[in-house]
């Protein structure tokens, strides 16, 4: 009896360790069970991204533009599934559908920040107060306006006297917080001053200022504090989101505009702003696709002198054909001008800057020209009244030695027909 207890007690270590064992084996199995779940749910994931990447970049081609080979007809391949980007696609500019904000049509300053040095000073600016550089942030290159300084910046240009009668300026802003909720009132000020003005710490001639999150003011010191529309206020949620912002100026009248919703418009600016600036507060700040142009003449006009008009209001994605919710002012203006004059008829021509290869611009600037037809077709203008071709950059309007001369030479025109 001694002798089989004896057995059984020097059995235990070994089932305690079979025991074990098997736990262990049963875990690690599904450890690597789940693994190869993950990274086949992932690598479907991928292939799906990178699918629809390619379908964009071609998503004109669902309306009948050209194939790879330069033939007028669909895509090989699955023609719905890009059709539903383009619809994708259309129904995120849906919010911008009654937008009238129209960009200037010459650009006055535009800069390029990719080739820039990271926490190095802006070059195509100039710091007036407090702390600035370039930044990467998600793959992009963005000027930072540094928190608690009222960093203050300005374009570099050759003179203090550059703003026209009639402008506008563009950019988008991402208001950095990282808590829960805005803690802080914080100003974002952008500043219109005369030439001679050279304190940044003033009051200037005019200025657009909001305050925190939900109101803000247009104007001189006495302009009055307008309230923004709720929504306004909580797409900014906690902080840490793009927004668009667009102003534009002509003599005494002012407009402001936060991504699709106009916040102010004012018919009492005072005349005769001469440069800009733009200033961060208590909360850090980010900026990129800053732009400002002259303000253009009336479409119609133009069509009458000239058998044409220049675009600039209608952007695209970098090196795609996609066009941005923000083109919509533009788009909506030449909807509602070919539908006052039924008999207008328009070439829609895509043109390029000269960077890149040229067959590759020219491919794109059929692509651009095409989404832009299929933009208005969708937005009720006859198809036979509409035509495209693409020019790639082989018909400039001014010189491609800096950013702004590229800037203008990428660019949609309408040719009467």
């Amino acid at each position: 009896m001694e002798t089989s207890r004896s057995f059984f007690y020097a059995l235990i270590p070994t089932f305690i360790f079979m025991f074990c064992f098997n736990t262990s084996q049963s875990q690690l199995l599904k450890r690597l069970k789940d693994e190869v779940k993950s990274r086949a749910e992932n690598k479907i994931i991928n292939k799906a991204g990178n699918a629809t990447d390619k379908a964009i970049d071609q998503t004109v081609n669902t309306a009948g533009g050209k194939n790879k080979e330069g033939n007028v007809g669909n895509v090989a391949g699955d023609k719905s599934s890009k059709e539903d980007i383009v619809k994708s696609e259309l129904t995120s500019m849906k919010s911008y559908k009654n937008y009238d904000f129209v960009a200037g049509d010459k650009i006055i300053f535009q800069p390029d920040l990719s080739d820039e040095a990271d926490a190095e000073l802006p070059s195509r600016f100039i710091v007036k107060s407090g702390n600035a550089e370039i930044q990467t942030f998600e793959g992009e290159k963005v000027l930072h306006l540094q928190a608690d300084g009222h960093a203050t910046v300005a374009p570099l240009m050759n003179s203090d006297k550059y703003l026209p009668e009639q402008y506008t300026l563009e950019f988008d802003m991402m208001l950095e917080n990282d808590a829960s909720y805005f803690q802080y009132v914080s100003d974002f000020l952008v500043e219109f001053r005369k030439a001679d003005d050279q304190n940044y710490k003033s009051y200037p001639f005019f200025k657009f200022r909001m305050e925190g999150i939900s109101a803000g003011s247009f104007g001189d010191n006495n302009a009055g504090r307008q309230q923004f529309a709720k929504e306004v206020s909580q797409s900014f949620g906690a902080g840490n989101t793009w927004h668009h912002f667009a102003i534009y100026v002509r003599k005494n009248i002012g407009k402001v505009y936060i991504d699709q919703n106009r916040v102010i418009a004012t018919n009492t600016l005072p005349v005769g702003a001469d440069k800009v600036d733009i200033q961060a507060d208590r909360y850090g700040i980010k900026i990129k696709n800053f732009r400002l142009a002259e303000g253009g003449d009336d479409k119609y006009k133009k069509i009458v002198t000239d058998g044409k008009f220049i675009t600039h209001g209608i952007l695209f994605d970098v090196n795609q054909s996609s066009i941005k919710p923000e083109s919509m002012g533009a788009l909506n203006e030449i909807a509602k001008l070919m539908k006052e004059h039924a008999d207008l008829k328009f070439e829609i021509d895509g043109h390029t800057d000269s960077d890149g290869n040229a067959d590759a611009n020219l491919k794109l600037s059929q692509q651009r020209a095409d989404a832009v037809k299929v933009k208005l077709v969708e937005m009720g203008i006859s198809d036979s009244r509409l035509t495209t071709k693409g020019f790639g950059a082989t018909k400039p309007i001014d010189k491609n030695d800096s950013a702004e001369g590229k800037a203008n030479n990428r660019r949609v025109e309408f040719v009467k027909i």
